[in-house]
């Protein structure tokens, strides 16, 4: 019986840990995504400095 429930208690804990890895990767890939819309945008516009703030937010991320 206790094992049982000591099982159940891992497997909720592992559930708990996959989901937020995937929330964590989820978010992280959103701002990836941002960070590249709004690169692109930069230079379109040719505006140096937010190319250059958004890349090295970009790379700040890539580092994580």
């Amino acid at each position: 019986m206790y094992l049982d429930a000591y099982m159940q208690m891992r497997y909720e804990q592992a559930r708990g840990m996959l989901a937020e890895v995937i929330l964590e990767k989820s978010i992280q890939r959103f701002r990836e995504q941002r960070l590249r819309r709004l690169i692109d945008q930069a230079l379109d516009c040719r505006d140096e400095a937010a190319f250059y703030r958004y890349s090295a937010e970009l790379a700040g991320i890539r580092k994580d």
